[in-house]
């Protein structure tokens, strides 16, 4: 079953930011906008219609991706995929992740994304 959704990629490297849209665009998805802080992300989830983030666990700013993500996901409801260089057991303890979360280690390859968004929209 195909699903397309509308992307929001919250991301402070730009190689990254471009290797996302091009595989999300490839996978049929709208990349809607893209920020670099989790306060921008937050704003972001409030103000536009969104499926999905993306994001990153190491932001700018004053707030984490983990805290962002944990907060637009309570408030809402908007599913989100953390974006990490570790492995989902180390984020689970040290950064209290839910045990659901999905994750997506970098180097992001376009079957690991199409997979992890799969996931979010398959339950």
């Amino acid at each position: 079953m195909l699903i397309f959704v509308n992307v929001l990629i919250a991301e402070p490297g730009l190689n990254m930011i471009r290797e996302l849209k091009f595989m999300l665009t490839n996978l049929g998805h709208e990349v809607v906008d893209v920020v670099s802080t989790g306060e921008k992300a937050i704003t972001m989830a409030s103000n536009i219609n969104l499926d999905l983030i993306l994001i990153n666990i190491n932001l700018t700013g004053n707030m984490s991706g983990v805290e962002a993500g944990k907060k637009i996901a309570s408030i809402y409801k908007i599913p989100v995929i953390f974006i990490t260089v570790f492995t989902k057991n180390c984020l689970t303890k040290s950064l209290q992740l839910p045990e659901d979360a999905i994750t997506l280690s970098i180097p992001v390859t376009q079957d690991h994304l199409e997979y992890s968004i799969s996931r979010v929209f398959s339950s």
